[in-house]
């Protein structure tokens, strides 16, 4: 008997620190999600249980298959919470350019919280900062078998995004066009020109618009 409850012990104590993590981890999927923390998306503010009405909106809707958030434009422009303030103003990334790892945008004191209608602040975004020709690391990555490409350019401008694999040879042109200013995101399913399924190994993203140049690297793992 002692053995069993031990063992039960030891996986409550395993469940309740993945649970942990995976809060936590999705805290900072969030622009400035630590001012808030669990309480970004629970009714509790220690995080567990029922969601308020834009953590229903990441579960449903923006969770990618390993359980991450899909913080970009589309979520940052919807108002979850109905106080006529967008997730992306609240969380003082209006475009929803921010991505993991990248600083907190914006001033953390005017934050509010998405999900709560009575948390609002005078917000002030920081829009009038000129935008600038900006190629990100794309997510996810290490990636199989699709990852997505996030870019902004600062105006209307004609913009080509090429793969290449490891010996610098374009196999894949994914975008080769006019744009208006803003942020773009554009997927890559691993496939080149002629349809056919890359391998695993490194591959380079590279996205040129006049004199700007930006090559990421990314690592397909089958």
């Amino acid at each position: 008997m002692r053995l069993s409850i031990n063992n039960i012990i030891v996986l409550f104590l395993l469940v309740t620190s993945a649970s942990l993590m995976a809060r936590s981890k999705r805290v900072g999927q969030i622009p400035n999600g630590g001012k808030f923390s669990c309480a970004t998306c629970h009714v509790d503010p220690a995080g567990g249980g029922a969601r308020n009405v834009f953590g229903q909106e990441v579960e449903q809707n923006y969770l990618d298959g390993s359980g991450n958030v899909i913080w970009g434009a589309a979520l940052a422009a919807l108002d979850s919470d109905g106080d006529g303030k967008t997730n992306g103003e609240e969380l003082q990334d209006p475009n929803g350019a921010w991505r993991s790892g990248d600083p907190n945008p914006g001033d953390v004191a005017l934050v509010s919280n998405p999900g709560d209608p009575n948390s609002t602040t005078n917000v002030q975004l920081a829009t009038s900062m000129p935008l600038r020709f900006a190629l990100k690391q794309n997510y996810p990555n290490p990636f199989n078998p699709s990852t997505t490409l996030s870019f902004v350019i600062p105006q209307s401008a004609q913009v080509r995004l090429t793969i290449y694999n490891s010996f610098g040879r374009p196999i894949r042109e994914l975008l080769n066009g006019a744009l208006p200013p803003g942020e773009h995101t554009i997927a890559w399913n691993g496939l080149n020109d002629a349809g056919e399924s890359v391998g695993s190994g490194v591959y380079l993203a590279k996205l040129e618009s006049g004199d700007f140049s930006r090559t990421v690297r990314m690592l397909m793992i089958k």
